[in-house]
């Protein structure tokens, strides 16, 4: 004996209603994170500020021991308008860049910790040079990009 299906026409509106009753459900709560996102208060990480940096074209340096070295670094900056400040002051960079080279040996750079102390008497002596232009300590950080030290 076989039965036949019948669906009663409620089976069909409830169907219709559960798949209706999702469907807002999450348009609500994708709404929702929406506007939490969107038109909440900023959290204090997001309002901290970006470091500056103003990127120094490369320069080519002879050191004391008759190498060359090329070298490309970024400065960081204290504040963020520095770097329109500075940009006038790139071809003094160069030479001082170029000194601090004068100053420096390949065995000095392969010593640990040569590198760091060579960004330090780069950052030195432009802060010194920057000092004298009535531009106090601008630069926090020299970090190198490029150094390539030929024979």
């Amino acid at each position: 004996m076989a039965v036949a299906k019948t669906e009663s026409p409620s089976s069909g509106l409830s169907d219709w209603l559960l798949e209706l009753a999702i469907g807002v459900v999450v348009i609500v709560l994708g709404g929702s994170v929406w506007a939490y996102s969107h038109l909440s208060n900023k959290s204090p990480l997001q309002d901290r500020p970006k470091p500056a940096w103003l990127a120094v074209p490369k320069v080519m340096a002879q050191m004391s021991d008759g190498r060359m070295v090329d070298i490309k670094l970024n400065l960081q900056l204290s504040k963020q308008g520095d770097a329109a400040a500075l940009e006038p002051h790139m071809p003094a960079f160069t030479a001082l860049i170029q000194a601090a080279g004068v100053s420096t040996t390949h065995e000095d750079l392969q010593q640990q910790g040569g590198v760091a102390r060579f960004g330090q008497s780069i950052r030195g002596s432009l802060n010194e040079y920057l000092e004298e232009q009535d531009m106090p300590e601008r630069i926090k950080t020299v970090a190198f990009e490029e150094m390539m030290l030929m024979p």
